[in-house]
């Protein structure tokens, strides 16, 4: 298969991912600055999908959309609807009452990963797919910390093990001591200047919980993410919507099905 189709391809979707992020109508020139991608080549992709009923365009302000026929053809799908639809609808309202950028995280291995993101007004922009270690995050913390101290242990260890995390500069006396301040708390509030590792949002912060899941379901959580100082200031508010995020979904886990 031509280089060239398979670029094509993978540009649909992320076009297809920035609207699942944004939710609403947007110009062409704001879809292209968004994902980095030429003008041209996302003008004759969007073309395309409105000519086969997959996005919809309004001449007068010249704003994309996806059409309905999107939802059709994934509407058969079941896997997945609890994140999906009510884990991402209460996204949606934490986003909309804080304006600050909002992330579902899960543990895989020895890494925290946003299986699911949602950009705030004036946030930092955050990415779905982006991982960070268990040790060093404050909702890895939190997950660490329901977990055996020597199942968490093991996970510290195998980091270092792997070079991701400097002993010298985080000792497993400090992890614990980390550890031990998460055991007593469903609020995580931690700032990226705290962390021993880099990040790339040094002037960011994290307020995250862990939420209820149906049996089975992998462990999830959900974060606000945004500037140090708008989070401390939003610290009670994004507080008080998380408890009612955490109370609504654990009113669905246990209703009988």
């Amino acid at each position: 298969m031509a280089k060239g189709l398979v670029k094509s391809a993978e540009r649909v979707f992320l076009i297809l991912e920035f609207f699942a992020e944004t939710r609403q109508p947007c110009r062409l020139s704001e879809i292209a600055t968004n994902l980095g991608l030429p003008v041209s080549s996302v003008s004759m992709l969007l073309q395309c999908m409105v000519e086969k009923g997959y996005m919809d365009f309004d001449s007068k302000t010249y704003g994309y959309m996806p059409s309905g026929r999107i939802g059709h053809l994934t509407s058969w799908i079941g896997a997945g609807n609890y994140e999906q639809h009510l884990v991402l609808d209460e996204m949606w309202r934490l986003r909309e009452a804080t304006q600050e950028s909002v992330v579902l995280a899960t543990p895989i291995g020895i890494y925290l990963e946003y299986v699911e993101t949602v950009q705030g007004s004036e946030s930092i922009r955050m990415k779905r797919g982006t991982r960070r270690l268990l040790v060093q995050t404050g909702t890895g913390w939190l997950f660490l910390s329901r977990i055996s101290e020597d199942e968490a242990l093991s996970i510290y260890r195998q980091t270092v093990a792997a070079e991701l995390l400097d002993r010298s500069r985080f000792s497993e006396t400090q992890f614990l001591q980390k550890l031990a301040s998460h055991r007593d708390t469903d609020l995580s509030f931690v700032h990226a200047r705290e962390l021993v590792s880099p990040t790339a949002h040094w002037g960011a912060a994290m307020l995250s919980m862990l939420i209820p899941v149906p049996p089975g379901h992998r462990k999830l959580a959900i974060g606000a993410h945004g500037l140090s100082e708008r989070l401390t200031e939003k610290r009670d508010q994004i507080s008080a919507e998380l408890a009612r995020i955490s109370q609504n979904l654990s009113d669905h886990v246990q209703q009988p099905h």
